[in-house]
């Protein structure tokens, strides 16, 4: 009987341990969130748990792989730029500690984004 309940003791404790261990990862994963507007694109990036991406290392490719921008996000976790195509391309988020995260936006999302800008400006 004492045997059962250490082996049920070590079973609930490994149990606990894994779960603590998938929700510390779960809280420090990186998630990426990006937007077209205006010509600009506007990347915002964040841990599942809130806290802000700082600094953490932004890359865009195209469709056939070429790197056309780098940069970082600030102390928001919020960058934008003008991108050099509007076509598909991909937003990579790379941090420090080996996480990140990619977010795809495509010709489609340039041209509805444009598409929403003229509809929003007056007619004369």
């Amino acid at each position: 009987m004492i045997f059962k309940k250490v082996k049920l003791q070590t079973v609930l404790f490994l149990s606990a341990l894994i779960l603590a261990s998938a929700t510390f990862a779960y809280a420090h994963a990186a998630v990426l969130w990006c937007y077209v507007e205006n010509n600009q694109v506007y990347v915002e990036a964040f841990f599942m748990g809130g806290k802000k991406v700082q600094n953490g290392q932004i890359i865009v490719i195209d469709a056939q792989e070429n790197k056309i921008f780098e940069g970082r996000t600030n102390k928001e976790g919020l960058l934008n730029f003008t991108p050099s195509i509007q076509d598909d391309m991909k937003i990579l988020l790379k941090l420090d500690t080996g996480h990140g995260s990619d977010f795809e936006l495509t010709k489609q999302d340039f041209l509805d984004a444009a598409a929403a800008a003229t509809e929003g400006t007056p007619e004369k």
